[in-house]
């Protein structure tokens, strides 16, 4: 970056609803972007990996949008930026691609900026981006989060994720954008499926909090989102009982798909290899990985 002062940020890819914590529970993973801010007399953006022959090269992208609603926050004129974007996070397959890039835009510019918004303040800003906070909790804050919001506003807590589970992600490769997977969803659901995911989604939670990995596998089930969705994400079900007959605990869509993910404390390999047999099973093209969960959220890292 010539030699101009840069702040260099990692954020981590996001799995989000955990099966019925629909738009409330979400998990930071150990897949990084990295970005690589400053103010310049010119903007200009330059993107590696996924994302790279796709991605705008000006102020509309995400991550300047983010870096300038921080400098209007704290009523500076919006600069122009040298951005520098490695993305090893796949975009729309429900991986918190778009979080991570907000979150990394926020922490950077305040940190060139003067660091004058807190974390709570940052994350205000970042749901308000994003349009809710299941994915940009646990990028901005790491680990296991849980949100509510209503007219007081965004409530949040942050725990530790079980160390020993692995994610094993089933990537197929087509994209699914967040709007396209909440169109299908109805305006109404029945009291029964509202009771049936409030009893499912505090039981995730519990399961995790406590390692508790039967209870898991009997919580993560959803009536809310996935039975909706299910028609944009061709073999989605088979792949969830591949997952589950090759030894998860628990496995379900990440965020609004096409990815699913399931959960694992011993033989991760051999869950995602089943995972991904099933979905080519089905004319599927995928490609898969392995994550840990991860505890920290965002941050200002040395060069």
């Amino acid at each position: 970056m010539s030699g101009a002062p840069f702040v260099k940020v990692t954020a981590p890819a996001t799995t989000a609803n955990l099966g019925p914590g629909f738009d409330c529970l979400g998990m930071a993973l150990d897949i990084h972007n990295t970005i690589e801010l400053s103010v310049a007399d010119a903007t200009s953006v330059r993107v590696t990996g996924f994302g790279c022959d796709a991605l705008p090269r000006d102020e509309s992208n995400l991550v300047l949008r983010s870096a300038a609603r921080v400098a209007q926050a704290v009523g500076r004129p919006v600069p122009a930026w040298s951005l520098v974007q490695h993305n090893e996070i796949h975009l729309a397959r429900g991986m918190g691609s778009s979080s991570a890039a907000i979150v990394a835009g926020l922490l950077a510019a305040n940190s060139l900026l003067g660091e004058d918004l807190s974390a709570r303040q940052l994350l205000d800003i970042a749901v308000d981006i994003e349009g809710h906070p299941d994915n940009v909790a646990p990028a901005l804050l790491g680990g296991l989060t849980v949100c509510c919001t209503d007219e007081d506003g965004l409530g949040v807590a942050r725990f530790d994720p079980p160390a020993e589970v692995k994610a094993c992600l089933a990537i197929p490769e087509y994209e699914i954008s967040t709007e396209e997977a909440r169109r299908v969803m109805p305006r109404s659901i029945p009291h029964a499926d509202g009771v049936f995911n409030t009893c499912h989604s505090t039981a995730v939670l519990a399961a995790l909090l406590s390692r508790d990995m039967r209870l898991l596998g009997q919580a993560m089930k959803d009536r809310l989102h996935e039975p909706y969705r299910a028609p944009l994400v061709k073999g989605m079900a088979d792949c969830v009982a591949a997952a589950r007959d090759a030894g998860a605990h628990a496995a379900a869509l990440s965020g609004s798909g096409p990815t699913v993910v399931a959960f694992a404390t011993e033989g991760a390999e051999t869950v995602l290899r089943a995972m991904l047999e099933a979905l080519r099973d089905q004319g599927v093209e995928c490609e898969g990985c392995i994550a840990a969960t991860e505890a920290n959220g965002a941050a200002v890292v040395a060069d």
